[in-house]
């Protein structure tokens, strides 16, 4: 009975709190129309026109707290997956303590401008191996610190357990037990108009036999604003790595390098380009990838056509194909 009562009241005053917080719901739907190659290095087959989709919804909410801090909260359902993004936060001025699952990623920005995706999350029936921010650890569950200030976002990660992303509730043995991961960022203007800077290092020692085998990723990029003209650039490095597959290899690297621009026609209009290549140890034939963009705002919507020219695609040689995308975007 005694435990009955506590569970009641615990019960009644997370009701309490849900009710004077601050709720809120976002969401989005992109429709998308692809069609594309199957790259090959000999004869192209067309994989057909089809119809896709991406979906999302978020609910969010906070709370300031009696010794003066504020409560946030975040739920988020996305592509069926319940719970992409979620956790709690705890913020005193401009300082955040995290703890959750792709509350903080500061260890997955991108410098290089783009009207739609970016390159590696395109079309994805390329299967284009290139990624800039591969061994990032953001989607892992974690606990993080982020400071915001004028000259930008100072960030710090660290997943105890990189096989944990899902529920795991309080059985530590619901995740397998494997290496952590660490990240330490910087993104931001540095308090100069125009300019965006992006830098990060993430370590994960991810091996499943707990042996010591850590991988580096350092990210380095930056872009400009020139009015209605956007240019950017951005390079990661992944140590004791090698190959497409990213895999763990002592004194291996491998490099994604990548470099684009938008231009605003007008106040609807826009147009861009990204070139990216993946080179390095174990990967044969240096992969190269460019889009070519162009988005028409509506309003309450945007329409971005996205075409892609992909070569020796996964490290192969003349391993090429073509693909392009109509996409339809609405958030709500």
């Amino acid at each position: 009975m005694k435990k009955m009562m506590i569970s009641t009241a615990l019960a009644t005053s997370l009701i309490a709190s849900v009710a004077s917080a601050e709720t809120k719901v976002s969401a989005y739907i992109e429709t998308t129309l692809g069609s594309g190659e199957a790259p090959s290095t000999g004869t192209k087959t067309n994989q057909g026109t089809t119809i896709g989709y991406e979906h999302g919804v978020t609910f969010s909410g906070s709370k300031e707290l009696d010794n003066g801090m504020t409560l946030g909260t975040k739920f988020g359902i996305e592509d069926g997956d319940a719970a992409k993004a979620k956790g709690i936060s705890f913020t005193s001025g401009s300082t955040s303590l995290m703890i959750g699952n792709d509350l903080n990623n500061i260890d997955d920005k991108q410098t290089v401008p783009a009207i739609a995706n970016m390159i590696e999350d395109g079309n994805k029936g390329l299967g284009v191996s290139y990624n800039a921010n591969k061994k990032t650890i953001h989607e892992k569950n974690n606990i993080s610190l982020l400071h915001k200030s004028d000259a930008g976002n100072f960030g710090l990660i660290y997943a105890p357990k990189l096989s944990s992303t899902g529920f795991d509730d309080s059985n530590p043995a619901n995740s397998a037990k494997t290496g952590s991961g660490l990240a330490v960022g910087f993104n931001g203007s540095m308090g100069v108009d125009g300019l965006g800077v992006n830098i990060s290092l993430t370590t994960q020692d991810s091996d499943a036999g707990l042996d010591s085998k850590e991988q580096e990723m350092l990210v380095l990029g930056a872009k400009y604003n020139f009015g209605n003209i956007t240019v950017g650039a951005q390079q990661t490095q992944y140590d004791d790595t090698s190959g497409t597959g990213y895999s763990y290899a002592s004194g291996k690297s491998i490099d994604a390098t990548s470099f684009g621009a938008t231009v605003a026609v007008n106040d609807q209009f826009s147009v861009g380009i990204q070139y990216a290549e993946l080179d390095g140890d174990g990967v044969t034939s240096t992969e190269e990838i460019t889009s070519i963009t162009a988005g028409y705002n509506l309003g309450g919507a945007t329409v971005t056509l996205q075409y892609h020219d992909a070569e020796n695609v996964d490290g192969t040689a003349n391993n090429n194909g073509e693909a392009v995308e109509l996409r339809v975007k609405q958030s709500f």
